[in-house]
């Protein structure tokens, strides 16, 4: 999300150049167009309020809790060979302890590449979901200008000063909550097909 967060920071920033160097024309040219509206959207809130961003939110977390039972059997295991190989050193011979300790040995590199992968596994999935919210918050984002006649809608978090802003962070989650609750478009169903009879044989 920070990667995310940075590259739309960065496109605000141009934009609002954008819109700056738009006004100082405007007002060279001697024209001040009324009501000229700017929005906001807190786009972390978006993301965590949002229905599908509640769904993410709650899938990552089963996905993390199996990812983790996984991770604590093979601790669970590791120590209880290490427990096994503390008790018995006395009476294992030197191969005994051996077989015993690369057991643990391979059980510690197996623990650890579950936890590397699972990470890794949890950052991919957490950025396909942050993706696919965010392309809903952009639509919703755009509907909204276009149809609200704004001149530009920043993330909340460039905006140092606005004195007459409107924060738009509810209505943005309104609108992916009803792209969201929409069913599919379904396939229209083919038209049934007719059996045609074959022509009829003439007698010779």
């Amino acid at each position: 999300m920070k990667r995310i967060r940075i590259i739309l920071m960065t496109a605000a920033v141009l934009v609002l150049a954008a819109a700056t160097a738009f006004g100082a024309q405007a007002a060279s040219a001697g024209g001040r167009k009324a009501g000229v509206k700017i929005g906001y959207v807190d786009l972390q809130r978006a993301l965590n309020e949002s229905n599908a961003g509640k769904a993410a939110k709650a899938e990552l977390q089963s996905m993390m809790k199996q990812m983790q039972a996984t991770i604590d059997q093979k601790v669970s295991e590791t120590e209880k060979l290490k427990a096994e190989l503390e008790k018995q050193a006395l009476v294992l011979s030197p191969e005994a302890k051996k077989e015993k300790q690369d057991a643990i040995d391979k059980l510690s590199k197996e623990t650890q590449a579950l936890i590397s992968n699972a990470n890794t596994e949890m950052q991919k999935k957490q950025r396909l979901k942050e993706i696919g919210i965010l392309k809903k918050i952009k639509t919703a984002i755009d509907d909204i200008g276009a149809k609200e006649n704004y001149l530009i809608i920043l993330p909340a978090d460039v905006i140092l000063y606005s004195r007459n802003g409107i924060e738009l962070t509810d209505e943005v989650i309104n609108r992916v909550n009803q792209m969201s609750s929409k069913p599919a478009a379904r396939a229209p169903k083919a038209a049934p097909r007719t059996m045609q009879k074959a022509p009829a044989k003439s007698g010779k």
